[in-house]
């Protein structure tokens, strides 16, 4: 009977041991495990304070992009007037200076003189 002492013995402390051994093991996966959901709500955390950072500027930079172009809208319409103004006292000179060459040539008509200076270089 003597060996099956140090057999059952041995039994014993391998059952030990392995229980031992699964203690340990559960507490290091708990551990870890804990550490894990630490990590994860930690970059969650950060994370979404950085996206709310991002939304921020992104808010920030289409403001700023809408009046800038509203700015730019503004003076391409104040570019247009000018345009606009500038054409409309090009055709009225033109206007004016047409009526003054009639004028002119109707007076050389009705005196019959020929104008001294002429532009046209046929004549």
């Amino acid at each position: 009977m003597e060996p099956n002492i140090p057999i059952q013995r041995g039994e014993e402390q391998s059952k030990v041991i392995k229980a031992w051994k699964e203690l340990k093991i559960t507490k290091v996966n708990n551990k870890t495990q804990k550490k894990l959901l630490d990590i994860s709500g930690w970059e969650k955390k950060k994370t979404t304070k950085i996206e709310s950072q991002l939304a921020r500027i992104q808010r920030q930079m289409d403001s700023k992009k809408m009046e800038k172009s509203e700015k730019l809208r503004s003076k391409k319409a104040a570019v247009h007037a000018k345009a606009q103004k500038k054409k409309a006292d090009v055709q009225t000179r033109r206007a004016q200076e047409i009526l003054d060459a009639e004028e002119e040539a109707a007076r050389f008509q009705a005196a019959g003189q020929i104008p001294k200076k002429s532009s046209f270089s046929c004549f």
